[in-house]
């Protein structure tokens, strides 16, 4: 199978319209099995905030500034704080962690790492779901201990196809046999690590596709920096 290519004056334009749309037919062309999201932050310029309004991109809020800001449905809310009828990504099960109730009928998400750690965390987050009948969304992780603990090197694309299929064998199909509950979804914070057009393309060569196509969850990816970059 060829490689495919790309053009690199997309960094190179300044109009963030047309980066934006830019960035997205490319997505479509290499990715377009996985899903983008946009995590809103301090830094976050609301009209780029409105351009992925009008793209339908779904978008994580982390306080009421910010979800006044983003300003329609379709959002996330981490740590389980309630501001409105939204779904959450909840990181925790113990309850002194996790002081706001969680509303049962709103979709939760389950914030992981890529460890054995993660795994009992996990596990105890869906015995915390099937407890309270709560509607599972998917399974979110980042790869951050992935990185080098005493030097700062980034974890290549591969790390993410090895991440995903860590989380199937360890974490989607055994919790499914134990509490019948499945996922729906997988969701990579790529925030700080996907920032170029060619970290798409690196994704999908990486062999993430095939994980997808053998009866992998629904994928979805956060992308700021990647789309932070229209305001260079």
């Amino acid at each position: 199978m060829s490689r495919i290519t790309y053009s690199a004056s997309l960094h190179r334009l300044h109009n963030p319209v047309e980066y934006v749309s830019k960035v997205f037919q490319e997505w479509n062309k290499c990715l377009p099995y996985i899903r983008p999201w946009y995590s809103v932050s301090p830094a976050s310029s609301p009209d780029l905030v409105s351009l992925l309004r009008d793209h339908r991109i779904s978008m994580i809020c982390h306080n009421t500034r910010e979800v006044k800001l983003v300003n329609c449905s379709g959002l996330v809310v981490v740590d389980a704080k309630r501001f409105g009828n939204h779904e959450y990504i909840i990181r925790n099960s113990r309850p002194a962690l996790a002081p706001t109730p969680i509303p049962s009928p709103v979709p939760v998400w389950i914030h992981t790492k890529i460890s054995n750690e993660g795994i009992n965390q996990t596990r105890e987050m869906f015995e915390y779901i099937w407890a309270n009948k709560y509607i599972l969304n998917g399974i979110v992780f980042d790869i951050s201990n992935f990185t080098h603990p005493t030097q700062p090197i980034p974890p290549s694309m591969y790390s993410y196809k090895v991440a995903i299929d860590y989380i199937l064998r360890n974490m989607v199909v055994p919790f499914q046999k134990e509490y019948g509950i499945a996922t729906p979804a997988i969701m990579i914070d790529g925030r700080n690590h996907i920032t170029h057009i060619r970290h798409l393309y690196a994704l999908h060569e990486q062999g993430i596709r095939h994980l997808h196509a053998n009866c992998c969850p629904n994928l979805h990816l956060v992308v700021d920096s990647l789309l932070d970059n229209c305001h260079l």
